[in-house]
């Protein structure tokens, strides 16, 4: 099997820090003193043939690991059946997600983790990431409430998401999707071994859009780990699935949904803001809906449908809107009506571990590597 040296060094890394082990811990694991292993690393050194045995031993994968070319699709678990899973993939259908996202994705998560070792930060998220819930609409929304919560806003407005999740240390990553996945908004990633989570968010959608995806992913991560802890799928027979004629029978990507709408439009919150206001369901106008949506940083078709669910328009001003809402998507690309007054900080935490990186002079050479998969991958600076 013919492989370059760098890429079985660069594997071996990448699977070391997947399961939070420093390099002395490795090489005190296989045997071997730290400085070879080191040098086995940065692809100086090829490994012998008792190396490559004791690594495959270590790591507890098999040494076609070590030699393959995709690493992140061998890699990639889907379920908990293997306690040596390390990263898991939250998609519905793993078997297709598209190759050059996983390998997109498989570089950033290598070069977020090289920063995060660089600079000595935790590499746990600050949030619970299994959280019991009744698989049913009133459960979601039971367990968004719950997470707003955890996260200390409870029913106050959020100006920027990103910078929230980022304090609580999920890692959010908005970059341009490749070729094969364009038409994605998002994708997340699960690494029981540190209790956390990489989003990634499609750069060419708009901040409603990517608010939305990002509390989605979320809701479909809390979603599989509490399946996999149960060891169930927990929308096959659950109770309550329809509970009114106006709710279709619930399923995960609905119910990450509902999770997602009531994450980011608080039911206390919506009606604070209408009563305030003293807008009755008849009230309603283009401008207003426009103008009270803003505060949620959701898109005009999502607030719309979540005041018809909150009982808070008529049916008839309802339809009205929507289908102004519908036109106006089909004539733009599906921009957003009266633009966007969202101000996000995108990729905040990869450029503040970035930057204090570059203090480090040892990590010069693996610096230069993480800014080339930052110019490759073309992540959002701004």
């Amino acid at each position: 099997m013919k492989t370059d040296i760098p890429d079985i060094g660069k594997n071996i890394r990448f699977l070391r820090r997947a399961r939070n082990w420093t390099l002395i811990d490795l090489a005190r694991k296989i045997r071997i003193r730290e400085g070879p292993l080191g040098r086995i690393e940065l692809g100086k050194n090829a490994p012998s043939a008792q190396v490559i045995y004791s690594l495959s031993r270590a790591l507890n994968v098999s040494t076609e690991v070590l030699f393959a070319k995709d690493v992140h699709q061998i890699e990639l678990k889907t379920k908990d059946t293997d306690t040596s899973s390390n990263f898991i993939a939250i998609h519905p259908e793993p078997d297709k997600i598209p190759k050059q996202l996983l390998a997109a994705t498989h570089d950033i998560v290598a070069g977020f983790h090289a920063l995060e070792d660089i600079c000595s930060v935790p590499k746990h998220a600050c949030l619970p990431l299994s959280v019991p819930f009744k698989p049913d609409y009133r459960g979601m929304e039971n367990l968004a409430s719950s997470i707003r919560q955890y996260f200390g806003i409870y029913d106050g407005v959020v100006f920027d998401y990103f910078e929230l999740f980022e304090n609580f240390g999920l890692r959010v990553i908005i970059f341009q999707f490749p070729r094969d996945s364009r038409d994605m908004a998002s994708f997340s990633i699960y690494e029981p071994v540190y209790h956390n989570a990489f989003f990634f968010l499609n750069s060419k959608n708009n901040p409603e859009k990517q608010l939305f995806s990002l509390s989605f992913e979320l809701g479909a991560l809390l979603i599989s780990n509490q399946s996999r802890l149960q060891k169930t799928d927990l929308f096959e027979n659950p109770d309550n699935t329809k509970e009114s004629e106006n709710l279709r029978p619930i399923n995960p990507s609905r119910a990450a949904g509902r999770f997602a709408a009531t994450f980011l439009m608080p039911e206390t919150a919506v009606r604070a803001s209408v009563s305030q206001l003293g807008i009755t369901p008849d009230d309603w106008s283009w401008d207003l809906l426009l103008r009270i949506k803003h505060r949620f940083g959701v898109s005009a078709q999502t607030f719309l449908y979540r005041l018809h669910e909150l009982d808070l328009i008529s049916f008839k001003l309802k339809d009205q809107l929507d289908a102004g809402i519908k036109e106006f998507y089909e004539s733009t690309g599906f921009q957003e009506p009266d633009s966007t007054r969202r101000c996000l900080t995108p990729n905040g935490r990869f450029f503040d571990l970035l930057l204090t990186a570059e203090n480090t002079k040892e990590a010069k050479k693996e610096l230069i590597q993480i800014q080339d998969i930052e110019k490759k991958y073309k992540i959002d600076r701004k």
